[in-house]
């Protein structure tokens, strides 16, 4: 008789320990840490693989130990020279302490992100928009320096803080179109100018180069006359004054030219 109830108590351990050993038996990942929790206390802390714990009174908190991003999207701030702005931006975090972690903070994820905003908003306003647009890098690694500062109490390195986008209002957007766009008509006004004025030297230079040498006018008026002429369905009246045929070496047509000016002049004379 003590023998069968011997034996049935065991089985009813046997049993017992069964079912309970699912609850007992817990699996940690690789990347994660888990903190044990025994009557209120931090008891342990367990990195990746198999462990025990006691049921019905451990409990377990899992955290991700992988570097973890954070978004601050359509933050909105205002510029030294008070021009609001809406701001996306994203963070890098990865935990360091997770024991610190769960002692220092109820809901990391909403601290780091409030404060992030905070910070975002107040090294925004010390900027004006012009500055704003040019030192992103400079402000984000101020940003970053700023949260990071904050956070490692908690166990928590911010390791990179990045500003996505700048997106200003819209008549902004319209002011500075309008003024990118006068910039491109000075530049293409100046670039025209300082052509023209390359270009007029260097016909002035070519101009008392011909004065100089009589061949090389003639030749460019030949080249003229080649080039007009092109099109053989029209005439060409070419007019010269008779110096620029005296230059050019046609003594006898400048000669012709001038008697039947003379002679023209002579007849309106006479009538």
């Amino acid at each position: 008789m003590l023998d069968v109830l011997a034996w049935l108590i065991l089985s009813f351990i046997a049993i017992i320990v069964i079912l309970m050993l699912p609850t007992m038996i817990y699996i940690v990942k690789q990347w994660q840490t888990v903190t044990v929790i025994r009557f209120g206390k931090i008891v342990k802390t367990v990195d990746g693989g198999i462990h025990l714990k006691m049921p019905f009174i451990d409990s377990l908190i899992r955290l991700d130990m992988r570097v973890q991003t954070f978004d601050l999207r359509g933050q909105s701030a205002i510029t030294k020279d008070n021009i609001s702005v809406k701001i996306d931006s994203v963070g890098f975090l990865k935990i360091e302490d997770a024991e610190k972690l769960i002692l220092g903070v109820e809901d990391y994820w909403a601290a780091i992100r409030s404060y992030s905003q905070t910070s975002l908003r107040n090294i925004v306003g010390e900027y004006s928009l012009d500055e704003l647009l040019e030192k992103r890098e400079v402000i984000a690694e101020k940003m970053k320096m700023i949260v990071d500062s904050y956070t490692k109490e908690w166990g928590v390195d911010i390791q990179k803080i990045e500003l996505q986008d700048v997106v200003l209002p819209s008549d902004m957007q319209r002011a500075f179109a309008v003024q990118a766009e006068a910039e491109r008509e000075s530049r293409a006004i100046i670039i025209k100018a300082n052509a023209e004025l390359t270009a007029s030297k260097t016909l002035t230079e070519a101009a008392a180069n011909m004065q100089k040498n009589p061949i090389a006018l003639q030749l460019r008026i030949l080249e003229t006359l080649s080039d007009v002429s092109k099109d053989q369905s029209n005439t060409i009246l070419f007019a010269l004054p008779t110096e620029t045929l005296q230059r050019a070496g046609f003594s006898g047509l400048a000669a012709a030219a001038s008697i039947n000016s003379s002679a023209a002049r002579d007849r309106v004379k006479s009538e």
